[in-house]
């Protein structure tokens, strides 16, 4: 179920390198064997991106395309021609930044095999431009839903959207149930209503597809349990259980035993697996730890409650130290230190960014001065930098541990339910969503966001362009 295997494949290849001086086919000159070794001088360009292409340098290279092999950052690189003098190898894709190394094979006068090797000292720097791309389903194409290839499926109403470690995807589609993605297609996964058994609490977190209460899903640390939650008093069943790895996620249990209706947001710490649980209660948001040993849940202390009820979704940094609420009825974000350890909140700021009130509207700034339009679900990256899609704003922010707040990708249309731009890909500027929902990361650092509007899966690809020059 991974989509990528660069680190196997790259072992195995360079073994192929070192084992390739066993091979007896011969690279001649004009009437026999070259007598000099080859001289690898330089290559060039020094950085560049996929598909550019690379020349290196030198002397006594032959013209035997099958007895060279060059790696770029230990990801083979295709070759296009040699000549004596100079060598042209296809810059692959996703192969990073790093070294280059190059092997020729050749058989010596007496015909003992010799492999001639040369890693340059000078690193390649591998750019990536930073672009919004479509990942998954067709774009534009709304209320259908069906499965294949990533790119021929399609979505219904794509809301939350969350990744593994091993880079497949998991989306919530409203009134329907997670899908899977992974390995090039889509695929159902896990249904939201009907099946299993109601005599062992399995399935039935929905009783039929109007009824749909699903609201959350996070995976424990190592990903063997995928935990949901809906919004139901317990008269209706538990509101939350889990799903797990050694059934495929394709069984939905149930955990919880005490009563808390009205939950809205789900967070598992990616420290001490705290789970945090967000839910109206009296007419404010709330914040409630759950432990999976009692199935109880306790409030939270350290923090005030939002006083309105609005859709409220906790998100952890990545060091498990911060406590984000993005408050989606109050368009603003709270903030809390949170201890891995006491398992405590502290240093509240109860709005961390925009203003906690009805009103919607656009506005990069800092704190205060920043404005939101339904922010929905957020992740975090390593630098504790946090994404969220802006859900009427029809774009991603990011939001700064300082409280600085940019639009990373889109460009906003205010305010709007629907956005009434076209569709668009292309520079993170000029790219077009249309109430963007889910956001996750993926292990490289891109973004992928389910869009309602466009019923469809984003990629934004951070580029080092700029960081390069």
């Amino acid at each position: 179920m991974k989509f990528h295997t660069k680190h196997l494949r790259s072992a195995l290849l360079c073994g192929i390198l070192l084992a390739a001086g066993c091979s007896n086919d011969r690279s001649d000159s004009s009437d026999g064997i070259y007598s000099q070794a080859p001289v690898f001088e330089a290559f060039s360009p020094e950085r560049g991106k996929a598909g550019d292409v690379i020349t290196i340098t030198g002397e006594y290279f032959g013209s035997d395309p099958s007895a060279i092999t060059i790696l770029i950052n230990s990801t083979p690189a295709a070759i296009l021609s040699v000549t004596d003098s100079a060598i042209a190898a296809l810059v692959p894709e996703e192969c990073g930044s790093g070294a280059i190394r190059i092997g020729l094979r050749r058989n010596s006068e007496t015909g003992n095999p010799t492999l001639y090797e040369k890693t340059f000292e000078t690193l390649f720097i591998y750019t990536v431009e930073s672009s919004v791309s479509t990942f998954a389903g067709r774009s534009g194409v709304t209320g259908q839903h069906y499965f294949g290839p990533l790119l021929t499926s399609c979505f219904y109403a794509p809301s939350l959207l969350i990744a593994d470690k091993e880079d497949n995807f998991y989306l919530a589609e409203w009134a329907r149930g997670i899908r899977l993605l992974s390995n090039g297609e889509t695929s159902w996964m896990l249904p939201m209503y009907g099946g299993g058994s109601p005599d062992q609490n399995q399935g039935n977190i929905a009783t039929d597809p109007y009824n749909y209460k699903f609201r959350c899903m996070a995976f424990s640390n190592d990903c063997s349990r995928l935990w949901i939650l809906v919004n139901r008093p317990q008269s209706d069943g538990p509101y939350l259980g889990y799903a797990l790895k050694n059934d495929g996620y394709k069984i939905w249990y149930a955990d919880s035993s005490d009563d808390q209706p009205n939950c809205e947001g789900l967070a598992v710490n990616p420290v001490d697996e705290q789970i945090v649980v967000c839910r109206n209660e009296n007419g404010s948001t709330r914040i409630f730890y759950y432990d999976p040993k009692s199935h109880t849940s306790s409030e939270a202390s350290g923090y005030t409650p939002i006083g309105a009820e609005c859709q409220s979704r906790p998100v952890f940094s990545k060091d498990g130290k911060r406590l984000y609420i993005i408050h989606k009825g109050r368009h603003c974000i709270s903030a809390y230190d949170y201890d891995p350890t006491t398992h405590q909140l502290t240093g509240e700021i109860p709005v961390f960014v925009g203003v906690n009130s009805e009103e919607r509207a656009y506005a990069d700034g800092t704190g205060s001065e920043a404005r939101f339009a339904y922010p929905e679900f957020g992740c975090c990256d390593e630098q504790g930098n946090l994404y969220v899609a802006d859900s009427w704003n029809h774009c991603i922010r990011k939001i700064t541990p300082e409280g600085l707040v940019t639009t990373l990708a889109g460009i906003p249309a205010p305010n709007t339910q629907d956005n009434p731009a076209t569709f668009a890909n292309g520079k993170l500027s000029e790219a077009v969503f249309s109430r963007p929902n889910g956001i996750c990361m993926d292990s490289k650092g891109n973004f992928y966001v389910a869009e309602e509007g466009f019923a469809d899966i984003r990629k934004i690809t951070i580029g080092n362009e700029l960081e390069n020059e």
